[in-house]
Parts: C-alpha cells; structure tokens; sequence
C-alpha cells in the first residue's frame, strides 16, 4: 500500500513530466517554425532534461515542504507529546562535496539522536529522531518530541530556528522557479510570469513560516 508521501512524489513527478511535456511542446514549435526541426534522438534528449529539471524544481518547492514543514506541523498537532532523553545516536552516511566547486564528492558521517520516552501506558520506547544538525543534542539531554506508535522516527519540536528560516527561503525561491518554469508554455508576458511566480514564492514562504510559528506555540 502505497504512504502519502509516496503518493506525494508519485504526484510531483507526474506533474512535473507533464509540464515539462507542455514546454517541450512550445520550444518544438518554436523551431520547426524557425526551419530547425531537429532528429528524433535531439528532441528525446530536450524532452528528458526539461523533464528532469521540472522534476528537480518541483522536488525542492514541495517533497522538501512537506518534509520539513507540513508533516512536522500536522505531527505535532496529531500527536501526543513527550518529553524524551538522548540516550544514543544513529550514524547514517551521505555523499558530500569537500568544497562547494570541487566536482569530487566523500563520505559524510550524519548522526541522528536516539531518544528514549515513557509513553501513555508505561512502555520505554526509544526511536530516532526525524532531524538532525550540526550540533545534535548531547547524551542526557532532554528534549521535547511528539510520537506515534505506527511511525519509525519521533517528531522533534525543539527546531534550529536559523536552519528552518533558511529552509522557508530556499523552498520560496525555489517555488519562483518552479512557477516561472512552468508558465513558460502560457501566453502570458514574461512580466506577468514574474509577477505571479513572484506571489506564488510568497505563498509558499509564508506557509512555512506559519508551520514553524504552529510548531513553536505548541511547544
């Protein structure tokens, strides 16, 4: 059975082929009127990579919203809340550029804090957390979290407030592009274009702040 998030991607992806389709379509006609109609290995090849940045853009404005914001919000509004210790750490390993223009990526250890918390009827329950940082919580210390017994990960309320302001940033510029990008098959003016993907980056923003303003009420 397929979890909403998985319906999320599927419905980002989906989306993101299909206006990428429709921008396909405008440029195609753009140069078969122009006398420049191109093979058929040209035009797949146009046709995935529009494809593949809508998708990306797209993968930015909304699975990373939902991920840091929407689904942190509605977990904390649905769940009962505990106050937990951190008893361990999770080590997981990513890939990552040793400088920004360096084209070489290394291993990164991330840790992310086990915790351990008595629920409503008793039990110790110890689960990892769903974020982590830089500077994770130390061993003993306590922290405020939400919970439910049908997830993997407890929902941490205590938030690093630098990293998701720069997180509602980066979504909303991310959201202008993706509005921008996808209007480009419209007949509006490119300052129309502007203007409403301007509103929609805005949107987007202020959404994000309103789940980390909900988030730190109900702390």
């Amino acid at each position: 059975m397929m979890t909403f998030f998985g319906g999320l991607i599927a419905v980002v992806v989906l989306l993101s082929v299909f206006l990428g389709y429709r921008i396909f379509s405008k440029i195609s006609d753009q140069r078969n009127h122009s006398g420049k109609t191109g093979g058929v290995l040209e035009k797949t090849f146009l046709f995935l990579f529009i494809s593949l940045i809508m998708v990306s853009v797209n993968a930015l404005t909304f699975i990373l919203s939902y991920t840091f914001f929407w689904e942190k919000a509605y977990r904390t509004f649905d769940e009962p809340q505990y106050t937990a210790t951190v008893v361990g750490y999770k080590k997981e390993i990513t890939k990552a550029k040793s400088f920004p223009s360096s084209s070489t990526y290394s291993d990164k250890a991330i840790f992310f804090p086990k915790v351990e918390y008595t629920d409503a009827n008793g039990k110790k329950i110890v689960k990892t957390l769903d974020i982590t940082s830089n500077n994770p919580p130390e061993l003993g210390e306590k922290i405020k979290i939400t919970d439910a017994k049908d997830r993997d990960t407890t929902n941490a309320v205590e938030l690093d407030w630098i990293m998701f302001a720069a997180g509602c940033f980066f979504t909303g510029i991310a959201a202008f592009f993706a509005a921008l990008l996808s209007t480009y098959s419209t007949p509006y003016p490119m300052k129309k274009r502007v203007a409403w993907s301007l509103g929609a980056g805005a949107a987007l923003t202020l959404i994000n702040i309103f789940c980390i303003v909900f988030i730190y009420l109900k702390q």
